[in-house]
């Protein structure tokens, strides 16, 4: 998980009255501060794993049988996310089922946008993992979030900020 957060600091405004008074009064510039923060999820869901072609035995089988149980709670949740009728009625979608559901639900949940990229094989042998994982594919397709950029404005005083920083100092040095 990727966390990425710009901070962007402007100095004055837009000149209003309000401003020249404070300026006048000795109060101090206004600063506006915007901090967009956004989080980036790339996961690698490993593909199904099949015994019978893995010939897994033990740890290794056990594995994955956790990865195919992630696999299907993910499609599951993706399922009724998808449903238009199941969501809009209100219906619980448990993402507390696996450890890779819980981490994406913020992403799934709605302020996100997504992409999948599915890798598939031509070979017979592979027929059934290759028709799941399109069936994945299409479960996914269907989910529709709605994105918005996540700002948060501040506005605050330079006097403001250099009361903020001593408050803080003086945290600092009694530690």
């Amino acid at each position: 998980r990727i966390r990425y957060v710009v901070k962007k600091e402007e100095s004055g405004g837009d000149g209003g009255d309000d401003e020249k008074e404070n300026i006048i009064g000795g109060v101090g510039r206004r600063r506006k501060v915007v901090t967009t923060t956004s989080t980036l999820n790339l996961v690698d869901l490993a593909g199904s794993e099949s015994v019978r072609l893995t010939g897994a035995k033990g740890v290794r089988q056990k594995e994955g049988g956790r990865i195919n149980q992630s696999l299907l709670t993910l499609s599951r949740v993706l399922e009724k996310l998808g449903n238009k009728e199941y969501s809009s009625a209100g219906g619980h979608i448990n993402y507390r089922d696996s450890k890779l559901t819980r981490i994406l639900k913020p992403s799934l949940s709605g302020n996100a946008r997504m992409g999948a990229i599915c890798c598939i094989s031509p070979d017979v042998q592979y027929s059934d993992e290759t028709k799941s994982t399109l069936d994945f594919a299409t479960r996914t397709m269907l989910v529709t979030t709605n994105a918005k950029s996540n700002e948060v404005v501040e506005e605050s005083t330079e006097d403001a900020l250099v009361a903020e920083f001593e408050k803080e100092m003086e945290r600092v040095k009694l530690e």
